[in-house]
């Protein structure tokens, strides 16, 4: 749920609206629960809100889904506009906490997943415009990679003992769990790398 707060001429309006998202939208539809969800009913995962370079159009982030685009309007009302691709280069969903570099308006992203590569890393230029993807072929098994950071040379990320075993799911278990065995590591990769090594 997203919340905007509006004060002009001395008088403040509250809005709080649902992101329509397409799972939102299709259950509202039906009404009841299609897809499996960690929260009840119409909840999905949580998102955030993108700033800086997303910002020409307010784009929100989530790992369960693509970015999705809303509108602010004058009055302070919120209108999701859809699933945002960025032009068709983004072909997976994307980490929700995107990097936002305000020296240069560059944003910095990942996304990982339980098919090789298991971690991809991207950037966004000044203008929004998603840049080529990374594949990092390093991360040899899935990994719950929920953030990262930057710095001005570096991107780096955190290989922790938290996995993602999708047969652990399907024999009745659960998808996310630790792997006390695993040893963490750190990943360092240069901020403009256009490989992995």
């Amino acid at each position: 749920m997203l919340h905007s707060l509006r004060i002009s001429q001395g008088k403040a309006s509250l809005c709080s609206r649902y992101v329509k998202t397409n799972k939102y939208t299709l259950e509202c539809a039906v009404g009841f629960p299609l897809f499996p969800s960690v929260f009840s009913g119409f909840n999905g995962l949580t998102a955030s809100a993108a700033r800086g370079a997303l910002s020409a159009t307010r784009i929100l982030t989530g790992e369960s889904d693509f970015p999705y685009s809303v509108k602010l309007s004058s009055n302070g009302d919120i209108e999701t506009l859809g699933r945002y691709g960025f032009d068709g280069k983004l072909f997976m969903s994307m980490t929700t906490h995107p990097k936002i570099d305000s020296d240069t308006d560059e944003a910095f992203a990942f996304r990982y997943g339980l098919v090789p590569p298991f971690l991809t890393y991207f950037r966004f230029d000044k203008n929004g415009v998603k840049q080529l993807d990374v594949p990092i072929f390093s991360m040899t098994r899935p990994s719950f990679l929920h953030d990262f950071a930057i710095t001005k040379k570096y991107a780096i990320f955190a290989d922790i003992q938290i996995g993602m075993n999708p047969l652990e799911m399907i024999e009745g278990g659960s998808l996310v769990g630790s792997d006390l065995l695993k040893v963490s590591r750190i990943g360092v990769i240069p901020r403009y790398a256009k490989d992995e090594s």
